[in-house]
């Protein structure tokens, strides 16, 4: 009589585990928010008459820790953090490539340039090299960004840093990254005005000098 109660109660706890593993339970996951850096104009009256210019945007160089889609937080030296429900829309290289691109054509008042991954234009005058050391939030209100420039025209070779940080509100949402996204799309601006002042001044070809 033991043996068959022993039984049961096996029986019984075997069947309820059982239907207990097949209760699906509800959902925590929570879609991501996804971001695109977008073109800001000039803070500053530079535009350029540059006349017949064109360029090119090489593939953008990043770190292994910007390659991914999540965004990305530096607190202090050493630490990094990456949050799970903001997102890039595109890949990271590609959408700074785009901005880049658009803003410093308005500011050259050209037309004629293309952007990695599409090919370079017939009788390009200028390529952009762009690798990127750090874009991303440093505080709560605070993002930086790193790069280094390079900037072929007429046979030579221009190598420069570009450093700027971008101060922006904090969010009344705590998980609200818009104004963080908006002051990395600050930054690419900045360093437009950067590229196209320097692109000015490189516009006479030296082999043309007196």
């Amino acid at each position: 009589m033991k043996t068959f109660k022993a039984s049961f109660a096996l029986l019984f706890l075997s069947v309820f585990l059982l239907l207990a593993s097949c209760v699906i339970p509800e959902s925590n996951h929570v879609e991501p928010t996804y971001h695109l850096l977008t073109e800001l104009k000039s803070d500053r009256n530079n535009t350029s008459d540059t006349g017949q210019v064109s360029f090119y945007v090489r593939q953008v160089e990043l770190p292994t820790y910007l390659q991914e889609n999540r965004l990305v937080s530096r607190p202090k030296q050493g630490l990094i953090e990456f949050t799970e429900d903001d997102r890039w829309g595109e890949p990271l290289e590609e959408g700074i490539a785009r901005v880049l691109g658009i803003n410093l054509s308005k500011r050259l008042n050209t037309f004629a340039y293309s952007v990695f991954p599409h090919r370079q234009k017939a009788s390009c005058t200028f390529e952009l090299g762009i690798s990127v050391q750090r874009f991303e939030r440093i505080d709560s209100s605070t993002v930086l960004f790193e790069v280094l420039c390079d900037l072929h025209s007429f046979k030579r070779v221009e190598h420069f840093p570009f450093s700027t940080r971008v101060e922006f509100p904090e969010p009344a949402d705590e998980g609200d990254s818009s104004l963080e996204v908006l002051a990395l799309s600050q930054a690419i601006s900045g360093l437009c005005d950067f590229l196209a002042n320097k692109i000015s001044l490189s516009m006479v070809d030296p082999s043309q000098k007196p």
